[in-house]
């Protein structure tokens, strides 16, 4: 037996031009959602080390202040460690520091010989700095 088949047209035939332009505006959104949470990350981690370097830092403070000794502070840039007598803490991955291997003493009165802590993610820096006079830990934007 004999079947007839319908003629195919010209215009079924691949794909419309807008489904070609919806499949390319999905990739676009996909990509610029993975993009902005990769950048999220970075900030995160960045300012995850950067909350813990601080408080690091103001705890030394308040050690020197209650036993009225020198509190040794001690930065190491191959471990990416700053280390207390009571705490210390490990840059995350993916952060690092430009400075250099660094030792301070944090008197009593707060006094020290002043820390400037770079640390970087990405494209993303911030710094946390010990003022020599008052042991008043700041952090830069």
């Amino acid at each position: 037996m004999w079947k007839v088949r319908p003629k195919r047209s010209i215009a079924n035939a691949g794909f419309a031009t807008v489904e070609v332009l919806v499949t390319v505006a999905i990739i676009v959104l996909v990509s610029t959602v993975s993009i902005t949470a990769l950048g999220r990350s970075d900030r995160a981690r960045l300012q995850s080390d950067v909350a813990a370097v601080a408080l690091v830092l103001q705890q030394a403070r308040l050690l020197a202040a209650e036993t009225g000794l020198p509190v040794a502070v001690e930065y190491t840039d191959t471990t990416r460690t700053l280390t207390t007598p009571r705490a210390s803490h490990v840059l995350g991955q993916g952060v690092t520091s430009p400075s250099e291997t660094t030792r301070i003493l944090i008197r009593p009165s707060g006094e020290n010989e002043g820390l400037d802590l770079i640390l970087v993610a990405g494209d993303l820096s911030r710094s946390v700095e010990l003022d020599w006079l008052t042991g008043q830990v700041r952090l830069s934007p």
